[in-house]
């Protein structure tokens, strides 16, 4: 819901009646070195400066880097690990063989929207506005998705906006309605979703900025329903007919549902891995970010499946070892995509993988019911059912995530002094780019990753906070305000120069 201070006119959003935008002005704190956060300390007698970074006019980023954040929900170093050690990830592997790695503390409770939005924001979610999935305008008979409307600190796409560097997010969570950016967003609400089938989540418009951008990329959204990519799903592991039967059959994602939200999250994920490679494959904005969600849904059903021994005798031996090839298999899938992804970016481009949360057994098996209860997912409906069907949370998030890097100034195998957390990316990500970072940011630069030679030429700096460049945007019914400059950046198809591409 930030308006950024932007290079040149950008259209509004709109969501309600009345149009309102409060403009951007010039902020009155310019960005100064924070001394102890660089290698070589500047000395006390020395100037501080006091010009804020400036980037090169076609939107690249000031220290030159490019940076693609991928985000994958529920992706753990337990699952990883011994995959890496059999050579079944081999993209990972090599990514963490010539960068670093560690384990990503997250926040309690522990709620995907909240985690996300606060590893984009590099604020807690009090200050953030994102406390869990549903609006805090939701109605008991009417549950409404988080949107953009409801969180209260500029995201990481605007602040690179407020700078003209340009910016490419998709499928990232809480980015409805889609906000006028330096580049392009592809909000969380362009695919068919769980959570959009559960609440009103509303998807008519907004779905991109530029909002024609949508248009453009309708037909890469994978329908779960009417189309699912049936040969890819049944490839994952070895359903038997029955099996097959009930992920064709079943037409809505039921929580804990095993069937239902296997379908319905692979299908989302493949949408944004489609949208991702068409985008990406036109145009490198200096930032890109890029949100995978199938593990999450995969691990939370399937898990006793997966590691059965944590389950004591209840669980059924034939299945675990046809069905608990699902966990592994998505993680192959996400190496394999990212491995095809990844070379259409600049050879030098520093890649950032991070998850909002683990996951461990909850030790509660799956169990038949007839009584669907919505509450388990924060929203106030019971679902009676006619025929009974399995359902339970057997894989349940874990504190700690993964994060590893490489690329650029990126160090290799390089130890940090203390634990990384999620309210540390957002300031990292800043720092390669050249960027200050806001002093109401609790989290900090992982500075022992980076090149020192690196934060020398590029030392970190600071601002008060980014609320100063970015105000909020009050979305109200349409104005009249040129939005040319987006739409000839995509008039051009394919896509060139969106967001200040290679």
């Amino acid at each position: 819901m930030f308006s950024p201070l932007l290079r040149r006119p950008l259209g509004l959003l709109v969501l309600a009646a009345v149009a309102a935008v409060a403009a951007c002005s010039e902020p009155a704190d310019a960005p100064t070195v924070t001394p102890t956060q660089a290698p070589n300390p500047v000395p006390a007698t020395a100037p501080t400066p006091t010009v804020a970074p400036t980037p090169p006019p076609d939107g690249r980023a000031p220290s030159g880097l490019k940076i693609v954040l991928i985000g994958i929900d529920g992706a753990t170093w337990d699952v990883i690990d011994p995959m890496l050690d059999t050579g079944e990830l081999p993209t990972f592997a090599g990514l963490i063989q010539r960068g670093s790695r560690a384990p990503l503390e997250s926040q309690t409770p522990i709620l995907s929207p909240c985690i996300w939005t606060t590893i984009a924001t590099g604020r807690n979610r009090k200050d953030h506005g994102i406390f869990r999935f549903r609006s805090t305008t939701t109605t008991a008979d009417r549950p409404r998705l988080m949107a953009t409307t409801d969180r209260t600190a500029p995201a990481i796409w605007n602040m690179v906006t407020s700078f003209g560097v340009g910016v490419g997010v998709v499928g990232w969570w809480v980015t409805w309605p889609a906000e006028a950016v330096e580049g392009f967003i592809v909000s969380d609400r362009m695919a068919y979703s769980r959570w959009t089938t559960w609440t009103d989540g509303a998807k008519a418009r907004y779905l991109t900025h530029p909002e024609n951008l949508a248009e453009r990329l309708k037909s890469l959204v994978v329908d779960p329903v009417k189309a699912p990519p049936v040969d890819e799903l049944f490839a994952l592991a070895d359903f038997n007919e029955a099996e097959r039967a009930e992920i064709l059959a079943v037409d809505r994602p039921i929580p804990f549902h095993a069937p239902s939200v296997f379908k319905f999250g692979y299908c989302e994920q493949r949408t944004y891995e489609r949208i991702a490679t068409e985008l990406y494959s036109h145009s490198q904005p200096s930032l890109s970010l890029l949100f995978l969600v199938a593990v999450d849904p995969i691990s939370h059903t399937y898990w006793h499946l997966f590691k059965p021994n944590a389950f004591g005798p209840g669980v059924d031996a034939d299945q675990a070892r046809r069905l608990g090839k699902l966990v592994p298999a998505i993680y192959r899938h996400d190496d394999r995509y990212l491995g095809e992804l990844l070379p259409k970016f600049d050879a030098n481009t520093v890649v950032i993988v991070v998850s909002d949360h683990g996951f461990k057994a909850s030790g509660k098996l799956p169990g038949a019911s007839k009584e669907i209860d919505y509450n388990a997912v924060g929203i106030a409906r019971i679902e009676e059912l006619d025929d009974p069907v399995n359902i339970g949370q057997s894989g349940v998030h874990d504190l700690d995530g993964v994060l590893f890097a490489a690329g650029g100034p990126i160090l290799r195998g390089a130890a940090l002094k203390t634990k990384a957390t999620v309210l540390d990316v957002t300031p990292t990500v800043l720092a390669l780019l050249g960027l200050p970072i806001a002093r109401n940011m609790p989290g900090r630069v992982l500075e022992e990753w980076i090149d020192p030679a690196f934060l020398v030429a590029h030392p970190i700096t600071t601002i008060d906070a980014y609320e100063s460049r970015c105000k909020p945007t009050v979305f109200g019914a349409d104005a009249d305000v040129d939005d040319s400059g987006r739409t000839e950046l995509l008039n051009s198809l394919g896509y060139t120069d969106v967001g200040g591409g290679k």
